[in-house]
């Protein structure tokens, strides 16, 4: 079976692309924000990375980090490496929020916060609401 994560073009927008590494909106938007920072080439195994790789996953988490506070101010942001579905070296970037978001006319709560997140809870959106997070967070 053909690896999803392995393909250029995911199923959402890009956001910025470097040597090892592209960065793209999570398909689930369950908190707003969401992104996944994916090796671009195919590895199963975070600790076979090479030194390279690690040196610039930090510069990559440093920016997405940076475009999600300055596009929609989260008060806390969870990493994690997990793998579950796609075997294929991918970090999530999840902001956390004690208040309301709103992206246009679209709301987003966590209502979980201060504790852990759902991952099981799903919010898919329409391509005009997705591009619209995607552009909030590339802008300059």
């Amino acid at each position: 079976m053909a690896c999803a994560l392995c393909a250029p073009e995911l199923q959402t927008p890009v956001l910025r692309e470097s040597r090892h590494w592209r960065i793209a909106l999570n398909q689930n938007q369950n908190l707003l924000g969401k992104t996944i920072v994916v090796l671009r080439r195919h590895e199963e195994a975070v600790a076979a990375l090479s030194a390279d790789e690690w040196s610039e996953l930090q510069g990559e988490m440093t920016w997405v980090t940076e475009r999600l506070r300055r596009a929609f101010a989260p008060e806390h942001f969870n990493y994690a490496f997990l793998q579950n579905q796609d075997r294929h070296v991918h970090l999530h970037v999840i902001p956390r929020y004690a208040g309301s978001r709103a992206v246009g006319d679209v709301a987003f709560d966590d209502p979980a916060y201060p504790d852990h997140y759902r991952p099981g809870e799903e919010r898919r959106l329409g391509r005009e609401q997705i591009e619209a997070i995607a552009a909030a967070v590339a802008e300059d």
